[in-house]
Formats: structure tokens, sequence, C-alpha cells
């Protein structure tokens, strides 16, 4: 299992280096294989757009074409994607919008451990690739027919709003996209991987506010750490799904956030120091003093015996 692991964790690095945009890993076993990929670019962006009119007929040499409008967006860095869809048929209609993207490429690498005496591997990925996304839209909306599309996703965790089949549509929304850093550490031997974590530094911040006259679904996931091989997807640690038919005024407002801190932990060796790696001898005259534990100074005990 080392050579595989070194041969495809060399080639992620060597990807990411050659592309400056995109990086990947794989691990794989016998039974089973777990990978991960992002992609990104160094970007600054700010829109700030106004639409507002009558969506009408046109004559157009001698023929008239049927009425329509129609709205599609879609934000894709370091697994964060933002999209929206609207159709719009004949009626009054008002768009507003502002959105600003900030992505950056930093740093990424991996390592890779199997302690003397086990056959358990640990591979390490970890990247620091911030992403903010800040958006704000109005959308406003009376005539025959309007449905609108959202989707949001930071990582594992997505929310997504849909209203279908409206002739009245009133909707404002925010939201407050980050990213930070990741760290995954995947416990593996050669017959099946035992382990698979993600830890993500993330947050989505969203309010929604609306009146809409067909129908609604609402739903959003925020997943675990941990990945499931029997699924290939990380489980998730909340899920909901909502549908509302008819004339509904809604708020929501969804704040799903992770931080995580990996730290490195040395060997504890101040056990076999005092206790020459054995189990701690009982008895009385073997005992000894929380300071000569901790820094390594055994007691007049372990002298005489």
């Amino acid at each position: 299992m080392k050579e595989l692991l070194i041969a495809i964790l060399l080639l992620a690095v060597l990807a990411e280096t050659a592309s400056a945009a995109s990086w990947g890993g794989f691990v794989t076993t016998n039974t089973n294989s777990w990978q991960i990929s992002r992609q990104s670019s160094n970007i600054t962006m700010d829109i700030t757009s106004l639409v507002e009119g009558t969506v009408s007929p046109v004559d157009h040499r001698g023929r008239v074409l049927s009425p329509y409008a129609s709205y599609s967006q879609n934000i894709a860095a370091n697994a964060a994607v933002v999209s929206e869809r609207t159709a719009a048929l004949q009626g009054k209609y008002t768009c507003e919008e502002i959105l600003k993207v900030r992505s950056r490429i930093s740093s990424v690498g991996y390592e890779y451990d199997k302690p003397e005496g086990t056959d358990v591997w640990t591979a390490e990925y970890y990247a620091n690739w911030p992403i903010t996304i800040n958006s704000s839209r109005r959308l406003d909306y009376i005539g025959q027919n309007i449905n609108n599309r959202e989707y949001t996703a930071n990582g594992e965790d997505n929310l997504a709003a849909n209203f279908l089949y409206n002739v009245k549509l009133v909707k404002e929304q925010t939201m407050n996209l980050s990213a930070r850093s990741l760290n995954a550490t995947i416990l593996a031997t050669d017959d099946a991987i035992l382990q698979a974590d993600l830890f993500e530094n993330k947050d989505i911040d969203y309010s929604l506010q609306s009146h809409s006259t067909g129908i609604a679904d609402l739903r959003f996931k925020q997943s675990s750490t941990q990945y499931s091989m029997e699924t290939g997807e990380y489980k998730p640690e909340a899920v909901s799904e909502e549908r509302y038919s008819g004339e509904y005024n809604i708020v929501r407002k969804i704040r799903m956030r992770s931080n995580y801190t990996h730290d490195k932990l040395e060997d504890d060796m101040w056990l076999p120091c005092c206790s020459g790696g054995e189990e701690m001898d009982s008895r009385p005259e073997a005992a000894k003093s929380a300071a000569s534990i901790f820094d390594c100074t055994c007691y007049e005990a372990d002298k005489k015996s």
C-alpha cells in the first residue's frame, strides 16, 4: 500500500503545481477507496445589476415573438457553489442584485505515515484556499407565470429554494459564504479504509423572505465530518425538506458553520521514561510523585528496584 499511496499523492501535488488551480487526492485499498478534489483561482469580482420592466410580446419582421425573460447565474470555486435560474412569462418584472466574490490560491499539501509495528496507514491532506461570496437579490414579479430556482453549497453543506408556477412572487435573499481551510485524515490498511474524516473551516449565513402563490420547495443539509464507505457520501448531521403549495409568506434564516483546529500530537513519552514501557507498578514502594511523572525524574523507589 505504501507505493500506491506515494504515487497517487505525488500526482495530486504535481497537478496542483502545473495548473495552479486544482488539486486532488485518492486513497485506494483492496476493497474500497476515497477521493477529494478542489478547483479554484485568484478571483476578485463585483457585480451590481438592476432590471426593471414589462415582459411583453415583440413584433419582429412581421412575426410576434412570445414574451419571455430568463436569468442564469453559476459561480463555482473551491467546492463553493452559488447558482440561480429564473424564467418568466408575460408580466411585470423587477430584479436587483449585488454580488461580491473573493478567492485566493494559497497552500496545499499532504502527509502520510505508518508507525512501526502497525499495519495502519494515516494519510492527511490539507489546503488553505480561502473564498468569500456575498450576495443580495430582490425579485418582484406579477404576471402569467414565473419559476425561480436557487442552490448554494459550501463543501458538503448545501441549501436550495425553488419557487415554481407563481403568478406573483416577491423574494428577498441575502447570503454570506466563506471557506478558509480544510484537513482530510484517512486511516487505512491494505485491505480497507477504516475511517475518513474531512474537517473544513467554513460558514453559510443565509436569509430569505418571500411571498409566493405557487409551489415553494425548500431544503438544506449540513454534513458531518465522517465519510460513509457504504454510501460514498459524508454522513448528514441535519436534513430538512419542506413544500408549500398555495399563497404563503415565508421567512427563513439558516446558519451552518464549522470551525476546526488540527493539532498534531507528539508521542506520549512521559510514561515509558518512568515505567520502562511496562504497566505501572502498583506496589506502594514503587509509588511516584506527580512531579516526577511529568518531568521524567523517577521516584527513589525506582532507583532502589
